[in-house]
């Protein structure tokens, strides 16, 4: 089946220097929250060190909403601090996998 993809999840890559504390991660929420009903927000850590990957993926309710939050891939996001307030978002795909 060609076209469009229906997806909820997305991938949200930022700098690590840009959402390190509560209220960073709070701002990010709420930016993401604009574009519907998020399920879930989770960022990544360093399994060694638990510091913030850059990594993030949020979960929305419907597949709507996570296409309003995909329509523009680079996005700023108010109250973070300047250069690290930018945000690339993308849906996430899941690995396919084989026996290679």
């Amino acid at each position: 089946m060609g076209g469009a993809r229906l997806v909820r999840d997305i991938v949200i890559k930022h700098s690590i220097g840009g959402i390190q504390t509560m209220e960073h991660s709070l701002r990010l929420l709420a930016h993401l929250r604009q574009f519907g009903t998020l399920t879930s927000l989770k960022f990544m850590r360093d399994p060694l060190t638990s510091e913030r990957t850059g990594l993030a993926f949020a979960s929305y309710l419907h597949y709507d909403e996570a296409a309003q939050a995909l329509r523009v891939q680079q996005q700023t996001v108010d109250g973070l601090p300047a250069p690290f307030n930018t945000i690339d978002v993308t849906p996430f795909k899941k690995q396919a996998q084989d026996g290679h």
